[in-house]
């Protein structure tokens, strides 16, 4: 969402070091800072597909139209008050979207399915007529207040923005036809007159509608081309974003590529004018590297100094302490990093993520955390934490579950994007930090490629870090091993053990993989249930000072009842010995399974004795 903070005259003159107009794409933190300086903070309604920080934003660069909305100001002493006014709305039978108190008045939304700016136009004007509002906000570059700040043109008497109804009413521009008074021609003039100056159109703005030689012949040699450019990908934007960065990789120079961007499905439905910012916006952030004359187009590399200058000594990202038997290193997890977390089928992967992620919650109560089982409905994983709670509804609010099924049942099928889009939203809205965020796994998220599997899963690889830092976040993601790695789900897993690309590894700060080495004697009566982990990687590790160790295995053991991971007692050890000993032997009569010797190690430093984990049963 764009952004535009306006200082006020007196803002102005007691802090003259303040900038008068402030725009981009704020946090919920920014944004109260800025309104806390005196700036009254306004929102785009509808906005630029494409948002370049380095242009100021007007109504040519406009192509996304979601909303229209009418403004009641009660100066304007056209209504009699603010309940009369939501009366009057309430009566209509168009049931808003959302509404808000603004502080001097009302501003009614309603949210619009098949919207363009045209359309929105002409459907604002005719609000304005239907509930007899301010026809001012008829302008496709229409800012509006943003409801939970104050309203800082009276410096003495300053007036909250508040949120007086969210609701979900979506409607089509023909429901909205039929629901408001006809177009004046007075009206429908005023429209036309708007769009033409808003685009440009009175200037003679030519487009060239020839393709290059060189795309028809990357459109005839590449399928992932060819796919785009029929509108394969469903996405129009992230697809013309796609078919940039391919450009930029075969060697097309910036105009090659914008004849190419502005002839996409998604640029020729749109006026020439904004045809052509529409392709400019793409080839602006896809070309940022390209080797210019000045030294100031350098860009994409930095000198050590310039690093640490920027970034400081230390190592990036808050401390975000978990359990002491897994967050026993001297750098420690923190927010920005990846955890990977393997294990076989039925070994307790879920029951493993959701101890850690408890351990998470409780040691970091200023944030709230999110749990995506993709492959488990959302009631299933709250009844298990739940039981791991064991009544402390405490731990209920601070954590968040997105599960890939409806309330219905239906499928969403989410993809890593999604995820990412999703949490960048929630703390935009709510304002609320978040800090683990685990994803239940890989292997279920939606690819969006067509060259295969492991192409797909190798772009969700490289997207886990930025992932972590974009949402600052510690991201745990769960990988499923293939059977000829885990075996039964008894063996002891590596690095290389993560389904579907070796890639999962190397984008991992650390790597966790887990097994049950007595699973094959779990039907015996006295077996205890225990699960074996250990670091497969710790990308800041210090062997002198670290407690835990890569490659070293340890235990816990699982408590059914509660669904929690503790500490083997003395006779549990020595049951554990016991049956190791016969699990193993077992192991050695299949000849379809590689034998991986299990050596169990006690911690002599730090608080626990051992460690191993059970089945998630």
């Amino acid at each position: 969402m764009v952004y535009r903070c306006i200082l006020p005259d007196w803002a102005a003159k007691e802090r003259p070091d303040l900038r008068r107009v402030v725009e981009g794409e704020f946090t919920h933190e920014r944004l109260k800072e800025l309104n806390s300086q005196g700036y009254n903070c306004y929102f785009l309604p509808n906005y630029p597909s494409v948002y370049d920080s380095n242009t100021t934003v007007d109504g040519s660069s406009i192509d996304t139209f979601n909303f229209v909305f009418c403004d009641m100001d009660l100066k304007e002493g056209k209504h009699q008050s603010k309940d009369s006014f939501l009366e009057i709305v309430d009566s209509c039978g168009i049931t808003p979207t959302y509404v808000s108190d603004s502080g001097h008045g009302i501003h009614v939304y309603w949210a619009v399915s098949d919207l363009d700016a045209m359309s929105f136009l002409k459907l604002q004007r005719r609000l304005c007529r239907k509930y007899n509002t301010d026809e001012a906000v008829s302008k496709i570059y229409q800012l509006m207040r943003v409801p939970g700040t104050v309203n800082t043109k009276n410096k003495d008497h300053p007036v909250p923005c508040v949120d007086l109804h969210s609701g979900d009413a979506l409607y089509s521009c023909e429901e909205l036809d039929k629901l408001l008074p006809p177009l004046t021609f007075e009206d429908e003039l005023y429209c036309k007159q708007h769009y033409d100056k808003t685009y440009r159109l009175e200037e003679t703005i030519k487009v060239d509608d020839k393709l290059p030689i060189k795309f028809a012949q990357l459109l005839r040699n590449n399928s992932e081309v060819k796919e785009i450019w029929s509108g394969g990908l469903g996405d129009r934007s992230k697809g013309d974003y796609r078919l940039g960065h391919i450009m930029f990789a075969n060697g097309f120079t910036k105009e090659e590529a914008a004849s190419v961007l502005v002839n996409s499905a998604k640029a020729i439905t749109r006026a020439p004018v904004h045809r052509i910012n529409y392709a400019q916006g793409i080839i602006d952030k896809i070309w940022t590297f390209e080797l210019g004359n000045d030294k100031d187009s350098l860009t994409l590399s930095s000198t050590v100094k310039e690093i640490l200058e920027k970034h400081g000594d230390a190592l990036k990202g808050t401390r975000f302490p978990c359990h002491r038997y897994l967050d026993a290193t001297l750098h420690g997890f923190r927010l920005g990093q990846v955890i990977g977390l393997v294990a076989g089928s039925g070994v307790g992967k879920t029951a493993m993520a959701l101890n850690m992620f408890k351990g998470f919650v409780q040691n970091n109560p200023d944030y709230d955390h999110f749990f995506i089982p993709l492959e488990q409905p959302a009631n299933e994983i709250a009844d298990r934490w739940k039981t791991m709670c064991g009544g402390n509804h405490a731990l209920y609010e601070k954590v968040h579950i997105i599960s890939n099924y409806e309330d219905n049942g239906n499928f969403r099928h989410l993809s890593f994007d999604d995820i990412r889009e999703y949490i960048l939203k929630f703390q935009q809205v709510t304002g609320k930090k978040i800090g683990c965020v685990v994803i239940d796994h890989i292997g279920a998220l939606k690819k969006t490629t067509k060259d295969g599997e492991n192409q797909g899963l190798m772009d969700i690889c490289h997207a886990m870090k930025a992932f972590a830092v974009q949402t600052n976040t510690l991201l745990v993601m769960q990988s499923q091993a293939p059977r000829e790695k885990a075996g039964a789900g008894d063996l002891e897993l590596g690095k290389d053990a993560a389904y579907g690309t070796v890639y999962f590894e190397s984008y991992c700060d650390f790597l966790i993989s887990i097994w049950q080495p007595l699973k094959r004697c779990h039907a015996e009566e006295g077996c205890p249930t225990v699960t074996a982990y250990k670091f497969c990687k710790i990308r800041h590790k210090n062997v002198d000072e670290d407690d835990i160790q890569e490659d070293v295995c340890y235990r816990l053991f699982f408590e059914s009842k509660t669904e929690t991971f503790r500490e083997l007692t003395q006779q549990e050890e020595k049951s554990f010995d016991f049956f190791n000993n016969k699990a193993t032997n077992s192991r050695k009569k299949d000849r379809k399974t590689d034998l991986v010797p299990y050596k169990s190690t006690t911690w002599t430093k730090g608080d626990l004795n051992g460690a191993i984990l059970v089945q998630d049963n």
